[in-house]
């Protein structure tokens, strides 16, 4: 045998025992965690909701209006059986109301449904693309973080903090009519 083929042969060897020993030993690369976003606009302006948080995303689905001291609530709309009550999310983050909500999210933990205008698409990011919000309520009143998605810096809403707002504007003018 040659020496050139002595050192192929030991090539080969070599290389069978990284593979064999490949499947040997648990992989070394931690996988990043990863968030998952639905990218919406409200207004003019991007943001971004927490799928974890989401239920469902609807087009075009009607809402029937309701009369209500609560001039968020839009009305109410069916949703695979049940019906929920609609909130218009451009009032609830402080801009006029939207003047033709197209989408609807219902949210997880409650059957509450959102009403927005645009849908920008899904973002998949890292979870550590998302940050705190240094100026807290800067850019809307239910704004605690931001992820940078693409080219754009977009504000993370918290759905616990606009359902924790629904509850409390509820119970009070449920309240306010006792009396």
């Amino acid at each position: 045998m040659s020496t050139s083929d002595a050192r192929a042969t030991d090539r080969v060897a070599e290389l069978r025992e990284a593979f064999d020993r490949s499947f040997a030993q648990a992989p070394s690369r931690e996988v990043a965690a990863v968030e998952n976003l639905l990218a919406i606009r409200v207004g003019a302006d991007p943001y971004v909701l927490r799928m974890t948080e989401v239920a469902g995303l609807f087009a075009d689905k009607k809402v029937t209006r309701l009369p209500s001291p609560v001039s968020e609530l839009s009305g109410i709309a069916g949703f695979r059986g049940a019906v929920l009550p609609v909130y218009d999310l451009a009032m609830l983050l402080g801009y006029p109301r939207a003047a033709s909500p197209r989408w609807l999210v219902v949210i997880a933990v409650t059957p509450v449904a959102l009403a927005f205008e645009e849908f920008d698409g899904y973002v998949t990011t890292r979870e550590e693309a998302i940050a705190p919000e240094p100026q807290a309520g800067a850019r809307g009143r239910h704004v605690r973080e931001v992820v940078r998605a693409g080219e754009l810096v977009r504000p993370v809403i918290s759905l616990a903090s606009v359902l924790e707002w629904i509850r409390h504007r509820a119970s009070r003018d449920g309240l306010e009519k006792e009396q």
